[in-house]
């Protein structure tokens, strides 16, 4: 046994992926809403028996390093690591590939560049201008350590001195992480005299960086030191719609109280920190994305927005509240005192920021309220405004219930009926959102015939009822038509052939070549739920569906030779025996329905 197969055989997938999904016992398996995409009922699959995970929504699947890499959007190898980590398996033989070599580089540099600009920051007179800055305006020495801030200095090659001259990296590497930029007098460093914030991924990875300007902005500084916020460019640890600042350390408090309070900025998020609001994140501008709201369903089912933007103006805003009610995710907003935002609000008064972030109402009842703010409902060109901008946010409300009763309660304030709010929405045109990001790795599932869904379904209820040998029968054998299933029925032939007599999902499994595993694998992940139990349930089922593809067989072979004798007629020849064969498949297919129940199942006994 290698040790990448050591390591898959310690980890139990069940329990790995239940650290991040609520599973739910169906059957022999478990099911739950998939974390790849955004979906209503459950389709995602997992089975203990064969140990991997599918998604019949958006086709993601695999084993338990294809899970981990697509949820924590890792490399095999880092995959690798942290679950021989996990299993108590310590890594010998694995070599990682060029790419996963690259990227495990790149978070070595972010994270020397994190240590050498904090030291700038805490330990070095250069930086003292900045802590000065920092200390002043209320952010503590234990959140400067815990968030790891630190400072640029005002030098065109401070950190190449660093990384480059006494590390050893390449002016190349610096270059694809956005930490120096190209000019035609060679390299300088992207940060020069800003207070530094590391962007770190939810586990802890450097990935990138924000800088800040020291002091009160001023607008006649723009020219000399450019905006008040720079971030890495993207990169290839570094993607803007990815990140949740913070989440690293305020994953358990988010977790535990099923809440994520969302903010603006990095200054916003240690401020509220500070305040006692722990389970706070911070994100870019004012929209969440859905890669954001994938990653905070994992935490919490409820959000609040604590934003410096007007939501109820905000489109960028609104697409983001609308990917998260996709998700699931219930939304709340706090209403900040006008002129301020969560960071002044909690330097001044942290009292009242924790009061305002518990008073949190749902998000429709926040923009149905600022719209009646600032129109007159006693006039029918203030209730026209009003429903103008709150029925195309109502519209794209997914769940029903929800969506009738805002409708309702829009009607009874407007004083008008709910039908001519439901007329009115219909003329609505819902505006596109963001593009649901494709999922790494995920096919869409090809549309499939009828008869290639019964003959899988089949192969489903055989093999979970532990009676694959019955797809050895002739009967059963001869409406096989798929050639991948026809494949896996000769493998399963061999099997059988040899000194085997008891079947095993894992022996089999190691016989199967690698594009027939995949097929075989998800005939455990067909959801048979509480039937799983029930062998009454699973005669009559295997029975029906049996006489499915008999009847579909029959019904193509008399519209082959159906095609055959209008082809024999139109050339003159003779069509008796064709005819006879015909009248024959008629017969047998009328008497189908008539079969008795039990004719499949005994001769399996």
């Amino acid at each position: 046994m290698d040790q990448i197969e050591e390591v898959r055989s310690k980890i139990d997938i069940v329990q790995l992926i239940s650290e991040y999904l609520p599973l739910q016992k169906s059957g022999r398996n478990f099911k739950a809403l998939c974390p790849f995409h955004s979906e209503k009922a459950p389709s995602f699959m997992v089975s203990p028996e064969r140990q991997i995970f599918k998604c019949f929504g958006c086709g993601a699947g695999g084993d338990v390093f294809g899970f981990l890499m697509r949820m924590e959007r890792m490399e095999f190898g880092e995959a690798l690591r942290t679950l021989a980590k996990r299993a108590g398996v310590v890594l010998t033989s694995y070599r990682p590939t060029t790419d996963e070599a690259e990227k495990e580089k790149f978070y070595k540099i972010n994270h020397l560049t994190s240590e050498f600009y904090h030291y700038l920051l805490i330990s070095h007179p250069v930086g003292q201008k900045a802590l000065s800055y920092l200390l002043n305006r209320g952010i503590k020495k234990e959140s400067i350590e815990l968030f790891k801030l630190g400072f640029a200095p005002a030098l065109w090659e401070g950190l190449q001195k660093f990384l480059v001259g006494k590390r050893g990296y390449r002016d190349e590497d610096l270059l694809k992480l956005g930490l120096i930029v190209k000019q035609t007098s060679g390299f300088r460093d992207f940060f020069r005299d800003r207070i530094i914030f590391p962007l770190k991924d939810n586990r802890g990875n450097v990935v990138g960086f924000a800088g800040r300007v020291i002091g009160v902005w001023q607008e006649e500084q723009a020219a000399k030191i450019g905006p008040k916020y720079i971030n890495t460019p993207e990169s290839p640890l570094y993607h803007k719609s990815d990140l949740l600042y913070g989440l690293e350390t305020t994953k358990n408090a988010i977790k535990s109280k099923n809440e994520a309070v969302v903010v603006e900025g990095e200054l916003d998020l240690i401020s509220s920190y500070q305040a006692g609001v722990e389970n706070v994140v911070a994100i870019k501008g004012s929209a969440l994305t859905e890669t954001q709201c994938r990653l905070l369903k994992r935490f919490c089912e409820n959000l609040i927005l604590a934003l410096d933007t007007d939501i109820a103006g905000d489109q960028a805003a609104r697409r983001g509240i609308k990917t998260a009610d996709s998700y699931g995710l219930a939304v709340k907003v706090a209403k900040i005192p006008e002129g301020k935002d969560p960071d002044e609000l909690a330097r001044k008064n942290p009292q009242l920021l924790r009061k305002t972030i518990s008073e949190a109402i749902g998000v429709y009842d926040f923009l149905i309220e600022s719209a009646f703010g600032r129109y007159n409902t006693q006039e029918a060109e203030g209730k026209k405004k009003i429903g103008q901008e709150i029925l195309p946010v109502l519209a794209e409300i997914g769940n029903e219930i929800v969506k009738d009763y805002y409708i309702h309660l829009l009607a009874n304030r407007l004083e008008v009926t709910g039908e001519s709010i439901l007329r009115q929405m219909a003329k609505v045109e819902v505006p596109v959102g963001e593009t649901p990001r494709a999922v790494p790795g995920a096919e869409k599932p090809a549309t499939k015939l009828r008869r290639e869904i019964l003959e899988e379904y089949l192969f489903a209820l055989l093999f979970q009822d532990s009676q694959p040998e019955s797809l050895l029968a002739p009967e059963v054998k001869r409406l096989v038509s798929v050639p991948a299933l026809r494949r896996i029925v000769e493998h399963l032939e061999k099997y059988f052939a040899g000194k085997t007599k008891k079947f095993t999902s894992e022996k089999f499994a190691k016989s199967l070549p690698n594009e027939l595993l995949e097929i075989f694998n998800n005939f455990y992940l067909v959801d048979l739920d509480k039937q799983i139990s029930d062998k009454a349930w699973f005669g009559r089922e295997k029975e029906k569906t049996f006489n499915n593809l008999e009847e579909i067989d029959l019904r193509e072979k008399i519209k082959n030779l159906s095609a055959e004798i209008k082809k024999l007629e139109k050339e003159g020849k003779e069509t008796n025996e064709a005819k006879r064969r015909f009248s024959l498949l008629c017969r047998r297919l009328g008497k189908l329905a008539s079969l008795p129940t039990k004719r499949y199942n005994e001769s399996n006994d």
